[in-house]
């Protein structure tokens, strides 16, 4: 029943980041968001910064079309190289991507007319860092697009998993998971943290959607979990609690499902749109 807490994945294997591209649907649910509310003008100079595999670059080229450049930056090396598997498909000459830390970005001041960035800013260990270099290279009055999952991500597997520690009297483990589910900023830290590195807002949308699953086990066992969030999850109990407390935990969510005709967790969704302050 706990396989998953021996479920180990390398991000250096080769393989990893061919089978990373199944998580898509995830990613694309704000991707679409992203691409949906994106102005479309000619002669710009993008950059996607954390893309990943590829997505929403090689889209982004596709919508903007050949009189603009567009630029992928990723520091995972596999995710790279499959990138650039998929740019010898694709054959577009209006797309370069590159190895790098989106801390220290190996492109002139004033650079990019836009950048984007798709469920990158909550996986940036320095986020100040980050957008510090993000104003550095985008252009006067240029644009920094963020989509994002904030705070409230999955509520339902949060409070649950809240209620297993408090019946267990585990008030250290309380505060790990509160850490857990606040590193996802809410809207308005996250309008600050753009404004205290030079960005300007001028659009923000919301909305959400719901992951289904049978049951916890299913929750547990989904690769999307396993990649995205188990890591975190499991750091909140030390190692010799921790098959005591997700057996508990699963058997709860398996209960909750049962009752209800199975899971569902809301996943909140931003669209941050900011402008370079001259």
């Amino acid at each position: 029943m706990l396989d998953y807490l021996r479920f180990i994945y390398d991000p250096n294997e080769p393989g990893t980041a061919s089978v990373f591209d199944e998580c898509s649907l995830w990613a694309a649910r704000f991707g679409l968001m992203l691409l949906n509310n994106l102005e479309l003008h000619p002669n710009l100079n993008v950059l996607d910064l954390a893309c990943g595999t590829g997505f929403p670059l090689f889209e982004l080229a596709h919508m903007y079309g050949a009189s603009c450049q567009v630029t992928g930056v990723d520091s995972w090396k596999g995710a790279v190289e499959r990138a650039r598997l998929k740019l010898k498909v694709y054959q577009l000459p209006n797309v370069q991507i590159l190895e790098a830390d989106a801390e220290h970005l190996p492109f002139q001041a004033e650079s990019f007319d836009m950048i984007v960035s798709n469920l990158g800013i909550n996986n940036f260990s320095d986020p100040n860092a980050v957008l510090a270099e993000c104003f550095r290279i985008t252009k006067p009055e240029g644009h920094l697009v963020l989509t994002t999952n904030p705070a409230g991500h999955m509520h339902e597997f949060y409070e649950v998993f809240r209620a297993t520690l408090k019946e267990l009297n585990k008030p250290a483990y309380l505060e790990r998971l509160e850490s857990n589910e606040a590193h996802r900023g809410a809207k308005e830290a996250l309008l600050d943290l753009l404004q205290n590195n030079g960005f300007r807002p001028l659009t923000f949308k919301e909305d959400q959607f719901q992951l289904r699953y049978q049951n916890g086990s299913a929750l547990f066992n989904h690769p999307l979990t396993k990649f995205g969030f188990l890591d975190g999850w499991r750091r909140v109990v030390d190692p010799e609690d921790e098959e005591q407390i997700f057996a508990i935990l699963e058997h709860k969510l398996n209960q909750v499902a049962s009752a209800s005709g199975g899971l569902s967790m809301t996943v909140p969704m931003l669209y941050l749109e900011s402008e370079k302050l001259a």
